[in-house]
């Protein structure tokens, strides 16, 4: 008895999973490029605390503390100051959505590719998390694994789309990696909390930003 073959998405149907895909991506350059745009519309709270403490008063470079504890989380290019995972993050988006682009315009994958898609994604997931929970890092390194980190979601709901030909299926992969991106963006809070509460100096921001609910 011979299986039944799986459904080919109409193109319509490819368009949709893609440009609901690319619409995240770009909200991802956005937050890349501005991490806190949206957060004045989300809070009404005043910090009536601001500049009362050393946490407060630290500058920041590269959305991170210009402190030496921090110097492997940004890179300096043309005389400008990055932030090491959002460059990463900006990087992969602008990746993917190229690359989502031309599989839209493409031809549908072999099986036997998306399978082996789908498990270098999940692969990469992997690795961009070890790699954000590791000791020593470099600001490189960290740059790529936030890059793969968005192509593991391309790879994957392409891979999801082709295989299953629906395109519900499709759309709740891109939900789970929105929830796998929230997890790296947990992961990396807690990396900074840790770096922060072992560093002799006395500002402590990422505890004060806990505290002060910010």
């Amino acid at each position: 008895m011979t299986p039944t073959p799986t459904r080919t998405l109409a193109l319509l149907e490819k368009i949709f999973v893609a440009g609901v895909f690319i619409i995240i991506c770009v909200f991802g350059v956005s937050f890349s490029l501005r991490p806190n745009w949206v957060r004045p519309f989300i809070s009404k709270k005043e910090n009536t605390v601001k500049n009362h403490t050393d946490a407060l008063q630290r500058l920041f470079r590269g959305h991170h503390p210009d402190c030496k504890t921090f110097e492997n989380h940004r890179m300096i290019y043309q005389n400008k100051t990055w932030c090491a995972g959002c460059l990463g993050l900006l990087i992969g988006c602008l990746l993917s959505i190229f690359l989502m682009i031309l599989y839209v315009v493409d031809s549908q994958q072999p099986p036997t590719i998306s399978r082996l898609l789908f498990c270098l994604g999940l692969l990469l997931i992997a690795l961009v998390y070890l790699e954000i929970i590791r000791e020593s890092r470099h600001s490189i390194i960290h740059v790529l694994s936030n890059a793969l980190l968005v192509l593991s979601f391309f790879f994957i709901t392409t891979s999801i789309v082709e295989l299953s030909g629906k395109v519900e299926y499709g759309l709740y992969t891109i939900l789970l990696c929105i929830l796998w991106l929230d997890t790296r963006i947990q992961l990396s809070r807690w990396r900074h909390r840790r770096l922060c509460s072992s560093c002799l100096q006395s500002c402590k921001i990422y505890e004060a930003t806990i505290i002060f609910g910010r």
